[in-house]
């Protein structure tokens, strides 16, 4: 799970704008929890890990566009490069994050993403050989009984 955190983290700091002079490093540390923006828990898997990490572009055209309801069983952290995304759960809890704002998603809970502007995120799973990222509310995978 080191290995994980440390290619992560590796990941993060090539994202930080280099405002120091010439010759200087700068870190800043984006986000650093032991529970999802809503306070809940996450886990590390248990079978042979697997880091994805994926540039997702949102295109509104001046709409609103929701993602559908899915929930993760598989932990997760994202970075908004650009625009913002509210993420929204069936109960109507939600937050907002803005361009510059890390956080750790939900994870076992559905949820879906809802964006009025133009969106770029990067996403960083920690997750498990075989497991998918993400897992449709329609029931059509065994996973999905993991999930609230």
């Amino acid at each position: 799970m080191k290995i994980i955190l440390v290619i992560v983290s590796g990941v993060l700091l090539l994202l930080i704008q280099n405002t120091t002079a010439a010759g200087e490093i700068s870190s800043t540390i984006l986000v650093n929890e032991s529970v999802s923006w809503d306070g809940g828990t996450f886990k590390y898997v248990k079978g042979t890990p697997k880091i994805t990490i994926q540039k997702i572009n949102i295109s509104t055209g001046s709409k609103e566009v929701s993602l559908a309801v899915h929930c993760h069983t598989i932990p997760l952290a994202a970075y908004v490069l650009k625009g913002s995304v509210k993420l929204v759960k069936p109960s109507g809890e939600n937050k907002l994050f803005k361009e510059g704002d890390a956080f750790i998603e939900v994870m076992n809970k559905w949820h879906k993403g809802v964006f009025v502007e133009d969106t770029e995120l990067i996403v960083f799973y920690a997750g498990e050989k075989g497991v998918p990222l993400s897992v449709k509310e329609d029931g059509s995978s065994p996973l999905s009984k993991a999930c609230k």
